[in-house]
């Protein structure tokens, strides 16, 4: 009876032990996937970002040919320009977010347990920017609106 308890108490300790680091290994696995969609979202997120300033600089180049004074030609040109800008910035944004993308999906570089911190926080740094980046487009739609107003009056 003391062996039967023995062994069982034995097999139960051996299956604790491999059970231990699959269950680690399921939970970082969890979060890397969590990681990704996140990713995903914040490109999803860029690329609607990056619609709206392409619409922007269509939208002011049209206007800026339409002007009928100079003063408003030179305003529409301006935010032309701007929207470019901010337009050339996302893609590079956007870029990096892939980069950052590629590298998180390698295996032996995330292994390292300094760079896969690393790479969280890198994550959430584009991830803020890509928020703020958002706030930069919906002022300068803000912007836009009032020069749309002031030339038709």
């Amino acid at each position: 009876m003391m062996k039967t308890l023995i062994g069982m108490l034995s097999l139960i300790l051996i299956l604790m032990v491999n059970a231990a680091p699959l269950q680690a290994q399921q939970t970082g696995q969890q979060q890397m996937q969590r990681q990704m969609e996140q990713m995903h979202r914040m490109q999803d997120q860029m690329n609607r970002m990056m619609e709206r300033t392409q619409n922007m600089t269509r939208e002011m180049s049209r206007r800026m040919e339409q002007a009928q004074n100079d003063a408003m030609r030179n305003q529409f040109r301006m935010m032309h320009r701007f929207s470019e800008h901010l337009g050339a910035t996302l893609g590079n944004m956007k870029d990096a977010a892939e980069r950052c993308q590629m590298m998180m999906q390698d295996r032996e570089m995330m292994r390292d347990r300094n760079m896969q911190q690393e790479m969280e926080r890198m994550q959430q740094h584009l991830s803020d920017m890509s928020g703020q980046m958002d706030e930069a487009i919906q002022t300068m739609e803000r912007m836009a609106q009032r020069l749309r107003d002031r030339a038709s009056q």
